[in-house]
C-alpha cells in the first residue's frame, strides 16, 4: 500500500513537470512566433523613416519642389490610411500603432521642407544663410509658398489628431496642440543663429511646461507608445538647432541659447528620467556648468557691444555666474549647500582678482560690496565658511580702498598724521570704556559660530 501510494505521487509528480514543460514549450513557441513580426515591424519602420529623412536631403528628378513635397505628404497621408487599415480591418493593433507612429515621426520632416519652401520666398534678413543645394527646396512664387504651407499644416493637423486618438487618447488634444504649435516654429522663415538659438530655448521651456503640467502624470503615456510620443515632441528643437549647426554658420549669441537650453534640460528635465540620486545630482551640476558657459557667451557678446571698461568686465562675468548658483542651490536635489558655496567662491574670487588686476576705487568698492554681501547671507544662514570667507573679503577690500583712498586725496602732511592720531587715540578709548561689552558680544558671538553648519 505504501509503494502504491508514493507511486501514486511520483505519476503527479511526474505529470506536473510535463505540464509545466507543456506550457514552457508553447511560450517559447509563441514568442518564437511574435518575433518574425516584430523584425518585420521595425525593419519596415526603419526603412519608412529613412526614405522620409532622405527626402531633406535629395534634388529628386522631375517636377518641381512643391509636386515633390506634396508627393511626401500623400506618402505621410498613406501611413495614416495604413494604420487605420491594420487596426480596423485586420484588427491587428501593433501593425495600427506603428504605422500611425511613423506618421508623427515623419510630421517634423514635413515641417522643414514647408519651411524651406516658405523661406525661398520670404527669407528675413541676414545675408549669410546661403542654403546648400542638397537641402534647397524652392517655391515658384510667394503665392504657391504660401498656399502649399497652408495646405500642407492643416492636413498634418488633421492626421497629428488622428494619430494621437491612437497613441494618447486621453491627452489627445494636449498633445497635437503642443506637437503642432512646436512644429510650425519650423514655418518661420529665418536661419540667423541668434534668432534660432532664442527659439530653440523657447521651444524647450515651452515643453518642459507641457511635459510637467500634461503629461508626466498621465498614465497612459507611460506605456512605449505615450513614452514615443511624448520623445517626439523633441523632435522640433533638435532639428532647428541641428539644421543650424550643420548647414550655416554659428554664432557667439546661438551658442548660449544651445548652452542655456542644455542647462534647462539637464537640471529641470533629465533628473525627472532617473530616481537615483547620484546620477541626478550630477546631471544638476553639469547643467550647472553649462549654464555659467552660457552667461559666458552672452557676457562676451554684450561687453563688446556697450564697450564697457576693463574694471568692470570680471564683476559682470562672474557676480551673475554667482547669483545663478544661488538661485539653483534652491531647487537642487538633495540640498544647495554646495551651490551657495560655490556661489560665494566665484563671487569673491571675481572680485577680489578683479582688485588685483585693475586696482582702483572702483574695484576695491565691488569687491568690498560682494564680500560684505557674501559675510551677511552666511550670517543670516548660518553657514560659517560663508561667513568668515566674506570677513576675510571685506578686510581684503578695505586694505585696498584705504590704500587707494590715501593715494587720491596725498595725506601725507602734518595735519593728515595729527588727524590720524586723534583718531586712534579715540578709537582706543571707545574699545576701552566698550570693553566689557565687546567682550559679552564675542562670547555671544562664538557661541553661535559653535552652533552653525559649515
Amino acid at each position: 500500500m505504501r509503494e502504491t501510494t508514493q507511486d501514486f505521487i511520483f505519476e503527479d509528480d511526474l505529470a506536473a513537470d510535463n505540464a509545466d514543460h507543456s506550457s514552457q514549450n508553447d511560450a517559447q513557441r509563441d514568442d518564437s512566433a511574435s518575433l518574425l513580426p516584430r523584425i518585420l515591424r521595425m525593419l519596415g519602420a526603419g526603412i519608412i523613416f529613412s526614405c522620409a529623412s532622405i527626402f531633406l536631403f535629395q534634388r529628386w528628378g522631375g517636377g518641381n519642389d512643391v509636386q515633390r513635397y506634396l508627393l511626401l505628404l500623400a506618402f505621410t497621408s498613406v501611413l495614416t490610411a495604413g494604420g487605420f487599415f491594420c487596426g480596423l480591418k485586420l484588427q491587428e493593433s501593433k501593425g495600427a500603432r506603428t504605422l500611425l507612429g511613423l506618421t508623427l515621426a515623419v510630421t517634423p520632416v514635413n515641417f522643414a521642407v514647408l519651411g524651406g519652401l516658405v523661406y525661398s520666398q520670404f527669407a528675413i534678413g541676414w545675408g549669410g544663410a546661403n542654403v546648400p543645394s542638397f537641402a534647397s527646396w524652392v517655391a515658384p512664387s510667394p503665392a504657391a509658398a504660401l498656399t502649399v504651407a497652408v495646405f500642407g499644416a492643416v492636413a498634418l493637423a488633421g492626421l497629428c489628431y488622428i494619430s494621437f486618438l491612437t497613441m494618447g487618447r486621453k491627452q489627445v488634444k494636449s498633445l497635437t496642440a503642443c506637437f503642432f504649435l512646436s512644429n510650425l516654429a519650423l514655418l518661420i522663415p529665418t536661419r540667423h543663429p541668434d534668432a534660432v538659438g532664442l527659439l530653440v530655448l523657447s521651444i524647450v521651456i515651452a515643453l518642459t511646461c507641457c511635459e510637467l503640467r500634461y503629461f508626466r502624470n498621465e498614465v497612459t503615456l507611460n506605456t512605449f507608445e505615450g513614452r514615443f510620443v511624448r520623445l517626439l515632441m523633441w523632435v522640433t528643437p533638435l532639428l532647428l538647432a541641428g539644421r543650424t549647426g550643420y548647414l550655416y554658420n554659428s554664432s557667439e549669441l546661438f551658442t548660449g541659447f544651445v548652452l542655456a537650453t542644455a542647462a534647462w534640460l539637464g537640471f529641470i528635465f533629465l533628473p525627472m528620467l532617473t530616481t537615483r540620486t547620484p546620477i541626478q545630482k550630477v546631471l544638476q551640476v553639469a547643467s550647472a556648468c553649462a549654464g555659467a558657459a552660457s552667461w559666458i557667451c552672452f557676457a562676451d557678446v554684450i561687453l563688446r557691444t556697450i564697450s564697457l571698461k576693463s574694471s568692470w568686465s570680471l564683476p559682470f562675468v562672474t557676480l551673475p555666474i554667482a547669483l545663478l548658483l544661488l538661485i539653483l542651490s534652491r531647487y537642487a536635489i538633495g540640498g544647495g549647500v554646495g551651490y551657495r558655496r560655490s556661489a560665494a567662491v566665484v563671487a569673491l574670487v571675481g572680485g577680489t582678482t578683479n582688485l588685483l588686476i585693475f586696482p582702483g576705487l572702483s574695484a576695491s568698492f565691488i569687491c568690498m560690496i560682494t564680500a560684505t554681501s557674501i559675510l551677511v547671507y552666511g550670517y543670516v544662514a548660518q553657514q560659517r565658511i560663508l561667513f568668515f570667507t566674506g570677513i576675510a573679503g571685506v578686510v581684503f577690500g578695505l586694505g585696498h580702498h584705504l590704500k587707494f583712498a590715501l593715494n587720491f586725496y596725498s595725506l601725507a602732511n602734518w595735519g593728515s598724521l595729527a588727524i590720524t592720531g586723534v583718531a586712534i587715540i579715540v578709537l582706543a578709548s571707545v574699545l576701552e570704556r566698550q570693553q566689557g561689552q565687546l567682550k559679552e558680544k564675542a562670547q555671544a558671538l562664538r557661541q553661535r559660530l559653535q552652533g552653525w553648519s559649515n
